[in-house]
């Protein structure tokens, strides 16, 4: 191994430690010291790889981000002009970890929960990333379904995308206080229930005809 699959090795084991460590003792109880232990590096070690704690930190979610996006599939944008259900909407947005994947950024996305009221890092990134990422990407698609007149004209994005954000807020708390389903495998089935109810209602009160539910 070159030093540089060396180099890359050590902050891959760095960040999942520190994972580890945040995720059962705390950003703010863990210390360095702790954390080189547990590497089996030497405190000046971990300073070669990041300047600090935040660092560390800030690369677990900027890790978490890079692959767990919600976005939206353009593929199947289009059909929801002749297909307007709420399967039809799920469809379109994509929030999943990698396959095979799951237990590694269930670590850091218990982290991020834990952390998100008490460290400004976790709660800046949640609003200026996570939340608001979430929020354009349904934005747009009832936008587009206005568009596609699936929905009236006067159907108030604001009000819906807040109902959606407020869904998705509850059912991660649910998650950190071990509410439902928080196994290795989670799949993030229970959230999708709870999507498909609110789009359900949208579709209904803003215009889709009960034809289109079925």
């Amino acid at each position: 191994m070159n030093n540089n699959s060396e180099k890359i090795s050590t902050k891959q084991k760095i960040l999942d430690s520190a994972t580890d460590l945040f995720a059962t003792k705390g950003y703010t109880e863990t210390t360095i010291r702790e954390l080189a232990a547990i590497v089996g590096v030497k405190e000046a070690s971990i300073y070669n790889h990041f300047p600090s704690k935040n660092a560390i930190l800030e690369c677990i979610l900027e890790e978490y981000s890079q692959f767990t996006d919600m976005f939206i599939d353009r593929g199947n944008l289009s059909a929801l002009r002749e297909n307007p259900t709420a399967d039809a909407v799920i469809s379109c947005m994509r929030f999943s970890f990698p396959e095979g994947k799951e237990e590694y950024y269930l670590k850091r996305l218990y982290v991020i929960l834990q952390e998100q009221h008490r460290n400004p890092i976790v709660r800046k990134f949640m609003s200026e990333q996570y939340i608001l990422s979430t929020e354009r990407t349904f934005g747009m698609i009832i936008n587009k379904l206005k568009e596609f007149n699936v929905l009236r004209q006067d159907t108030d994005p604001d009000f819906w995308v807040k109902a959606h954000s407020s869904l998705v807020y509850a059912f991660t708390s649910r998650l950190l206080l071990g509410i439902g389903d928080s196994s290795p495998g989670f799949s993030g089935k229970g959230m999708t229930e709870l999507l498909r109810s609110l789009y359900d209602m949208m579709l209904k009160t803003c215009g889709a005809t009960a034809a289109t539910l079925k």
